[in-house]
C-alpha cells in the first residue's frame, strides 16, 4: 500500500485521469474528502443532478430528428459534436463523460458510414447511461443499437446470406480478443445474429428482430451447443473469463496509461467474475489501486486532443454557449474528430496523439484565446481579469505556481521554470505585478505552460 500523503497534487492527478482536470474548488473538496471519499464522489455520481446541464444542451436533441448525411445533416452533425463538447466541459459528473469517451472508442463507430446523426446521438447516450453498469447489459444494448447494426453490417445479416463482420468484431475487439475463438465460432455466431436489423428507413432509431431472416438452426459456439440466438451469444461472451481479462486490461490502460501489474490484473479479473462485470466497481478498484498511485509519482500518459481542449477550457474558465461553433477542424487536425474514429479499432492513443502537426495545433488553440479576441465573438469568452481576480504576486515563482495549480499541471520542471522566469524577467525585481502589467506576464505564463511538454501529460 502507498504511504504517500493524500494531498492536492494527488487529488489533481485523480481529476485529470478520471475527468478533465479539477477546478480549485473541486480539488479543495477532494483533499477534504480523503482518497476514498474523492474516488467515491467521482465514481458514485448518480446522486449528482445533471438537470441544469441537460436543460443547457437539451435543444440539440431536437436537432437530431431525421436527416441523412447531406443537405442540412452537416448542420446536425455540427450540433451533435457541440452537444458532446458542451457536456464534457460543463458536466458535474466528469467520470461519466470520461467513460462515455472510453466506450465510444471501444465500440468505435463512425458517422461516415452510419450517416444518420440521430443514430450517433442515440448510441452516445447508451455509452453514458450504461457505461458504468454491467458489461453484459452494455454489450447487448450496443450490439442491438442501429448505429452498430449499420456500422458492422449486421442490419443486412440474413439466414440465406450470413454476414460475419459483426460476429468477428464482437469477439476480436469488443470482448475476448484475438486468439480466443475459431472461424467456426465466427460462422456460428453470425448465424445466431441473423435477423437483427432496423425497423424501416423512416424509423432508423429502432431495433427490429425479423424471425423470417433468422437462422433458427442448431449451432455450436465456443464448445457449447444449442439453438442459439444473438442474445445467447452476447450473454455467453460477457460471461467468458477471456472477456473479463480483455475488458479489465483495457480499462486499466485507459486510466493508468499502461498495462496493469499482474497483481492488479488478477484482482480486476476476479472482480469482473464476482460482480458479473460491474464496470463501476472495476473502475473504483483501479482508481484506488497502488498501480494508480504510482502513476501520480511519475505520470507519462499523453492527453488526447479532447482532454487537452476540454481540460484547458475548464481550467481557464472559458465560457461558451449553446450556439458555440467550436473549433471542430482543430480536433480533426489534432487527430481526434469526434464521431469519426479512423476505423473499427478506434484511436490508438498514447504516443500516437503527439506529432509535429498535432502539437502545432495545440499551440494554435492556446494562442487564440490568450492573445487574440475570441474567434467566435459572443458565442464564447474568456475573462482574463477574472482568472487573476484578487491575486497579488510578490515574486515570479508565486505567479508560476498559481498558474500551474489552476491549470492542474503535473509538475513544473526546472527547465520550464527557467523558461518562465526568462519570459517574466521584464517585470523586474522586486516583482512588478499590477493590473496594468499582468496582462503581459500573466498571459505569457499561461501560454508557456499550456504549450510545455509537461502540460501534455496527465
Amino acid at each position: 500500500m502507498t504511504t504517500a500523503p493524500w494531498d492536492r497534487s494527488r487529488a489533481a492527478h485523480l481529476y485529470r485521469r478520471a475527468g478533465f482536470g479539477g477546478s480549485p474548488d473541486e480539488l479543495d473538496q477532494a483533499v477534504s474528502l480523503g482518497r476514498e471519499g474523492a474516488v467515491s464522489r467521482l465514481v458514485d455520481y448518480d446522486s449528482i443532478s445533471t438537470s441544469d446541464l441537460d436543460d443547457f444542451v437539451g435543444l440539440v436533441a431536437e436537432d437530431q430528428a431525421g436527416g441523412g448525411f447531406g443537405d442540412d445533416n452537416a448542420l446536425r452533425f455540427d450540433s451533435l459534436r457541440r452537444w458532446w463538447l458542451l457536456r464534457m466541459q460543463y458536466t458535474p459528473r466528469p467520470l461519466e463523460e470520461k467513460m462515455t469517451l472510453f466506450w465510444s472508442n471501444h465500440f468505435a463507430t463512425s458517422v461516415d458510414k452510419v450517416l444518420w446523426t440521430q443514430l450517433m446521438y442515440t448510441q452516445n447516450q447508451i455509452f453514458r447511461q450504461k457505461g458504468m453498469g454491467l458489461f453484459g447489459d452494455l454489450l447487448l444494448d450496443v450490439s442491438r443499437d442501429p448505429a452498430m447494426l449499420i456500422w458492422l453490417d449486421n442490419a443486412s445479416n440474413v439466414k440465406d446470406a450470413p454476414n460475419e463482420n459483426f460476429a468477428r468484431e464482437v469477439m476480436e475487439l469488443f470482448t475476448m480478443g484475438v486468439g480466443n475463438y475459431t472461424q467456426r465460432d465466427v460462422t456460428e455466431a453470425a448465424r445466431a445474429f441473423t435477423g437483427w436489423t432496423i425497423e424501416s428507413e423512416e424509423h432508423l432509431d429502432r431495433y427490429l428482430f425479423s424471425p423470417d431472416a433468422h437462422d433458427g438452426g442448431f449451432k455450436v459456439f465456443l464448445g457449447a451447443s444449442g439453438y442459439f440466438r444473438g442474445e445467447d451469444i452476447i450473454a455467453m461472451l460477457a460471461a467468458r473469463p477471456e472477456t473479463g481479462a480483455f475488458v479489465t486490461a483495457k480499462l486499466a490502460r485507459f486510466l493508468l496509461g499502461h498495462d496493469p501489474t499482474p497483481e492488479l490484473w488478477q484482482t480486476l479479473q476476479l472482480l469482473y467474475a464476482s460482480t458479473r462485470g460491474n464496470i463501476r466497481e472495476i473502475v473504483r478498484a483501479i482508481l484506488l489501486s497502488d498501480d494508480f498511485d504510482a502513476t501520480s509519482q511519475a505520470p507519462d500518459m499523453l492527453k488526447s486532443p479532447v482532454e487537452f481542449v476540454i481540460g484547458a477550457n475548464r481550467a481557464l474558465g472559458i465560457r461558451v454557449d449553446q450556439d458555440y461553433p467550436s473549433e471542430f477542424h482543430l480536433f480533426e487536425l489534432m487527430g481526434m474528430p469526434l464521431f469519426r474514429p479512423p476505423n473499427v479499432g478506434g484511436w490508438k492513443g498514447g504516443r500516437a496523439w503527439m506529432h509535429t502537426d498535432s502539437y502545432l495545433f495545440r499551440m494554435s488553440f492556446a494562442s487564440r484565446y490568450l492573445f487574440f479576441p475570441s474567434p467566435w465573438g459572443e458565442y464564447s469568452s474568456w475573462d482574463f481579469s477574472r482568472f487573476f481576480e484578487g491575486r497579488s504576486f510578490q515574486t515570479a515563482d508565486e505567479l508560476i505556481d498559481f498558474v500551474a495549480d489552476r491549470l492542474s499541471l503535473v509538475s513544473v520542471s526546472d527547465a520550464l521554470r527557467e523558461g518562465l522566469h526568462a519570459q517574466i524577467e521584464p517585470a523586474g525585481q522586486p516583482f512588478f505585478w499590477t493590473p496594468a502589467t499582468y496582462g503581459a506576464f500573466g498571459r505569457a505564463a499561461i501560454y508557456l505552460i499550456m504549450v510545455s511538454p509537461e502540460y501534455q501529460i496527465q
